[in-house]
């Protein structure tokens, strides 16, 4: 069976995308080709069970040559169904011009894969890196053999300020000398990810390094769910201290 994704945004719609396609993958023994942005092809390249990814921008600077294209790679396989996360009526058209017998367009995540038998919601599934991307990740990280923090900040007018990052960098310094501290400062998802997997502990408020920790396994302290109903300013760098077990 093969089956289309389409699916816009980025990383963070990417990755919550992944395990889905994974599922279905296994589910019904599919081979996949994913349409999507094209900073985030590598990524979906990591899945084997994905035969092409074809890179489109999903925005209003899309040509009719893209179109054009999409609409060829689109007709020309043999695809028994499509997953839609870009609905429109560009896609719905361009999806009606296709031979695609089961097209599902959903918002959400899991109940597009009803309509092809797979009911489960994934949860164990594992990002595989490639063991390159794991050794640069590690050749980035401070020398020594303490346990690795990695500090992932949003980078936008959202994120924890950062004085408190450098706090609770200093906090952690002073309460585990022989500690390795990192911050994230890669914006390519398979560094990311790579650095993710290859730490002890993650402290993030970045929703797509978030899901990078729930992908690769690492012990996560979430920012975003530690501060619960205060505003993320009200967050003191001690809390987190407290929740990574250290006071």
């Amino acid at each position: 069976m093969r089956v289309l994704f389409l699916i816009p945004g980025g990383a963070e719609a990417q990755l919550q995308a992944l395990p889905m396609a994974a599922a279905l993958a296994e589910g019904v023994s599919a081979q996949l080709q994913v349409a999507c942005p094209a900073a985030m092809a590598p990524l979906w390249k990591l899945l084997p069970a994905v035969e092409k990814v074809l890179p489109f921008g999903f925005d209003a600077s899309v040509s009719l040559a893209d179109w054009t294209n999409l609409l060829g790679c689109v007709r020309e396989p043999d695809f028994q169904a499509c997953i839609n996360l870009a609905s429109s009526w560009r896609f719905d058209l361009l999806l009606g011009l296709s031979h695609i017998p089961v097209r599902v367009s959903s918002k959400g995540l899991e109940a597009f894969l009803t309509p092809l038998g797979i009911n489960a919601k994934p949860t164990n599934y594992r990002l595989k890196l490639p063991p390159k991307a794991l050794a640069e990740a590690q050749a980035q990280f401070p020398e020594g053999n303490g346990p690795l923090l990695l500090l992932a900040s949003s980078k936008d007018n959202n994120d924890w300020p950062q004085s408190n990052w450098q706090d609770l960098q200093n906090d952690v310094q002073k309460q585990l000398p022989e500690a390795r501290i990192h911050r994230l400062s890669t914006t390519n998802i398979i560094e990311q990810a790579a650095q993710v997997a290859s730490a002890d502990v993650l402290v993030s408020n970045n929703p797509a390094v978030t899901l990078l920790a729930d992908l690769t396994g690492i012990t996560l302290v979430d920012l975003d769910h530690l501060r619960g109903e205060q505003p993320l300013n009200a967050l003191t760098p001690t809390a987190v201290l407290k929740a990574l077990g250290m006071a």
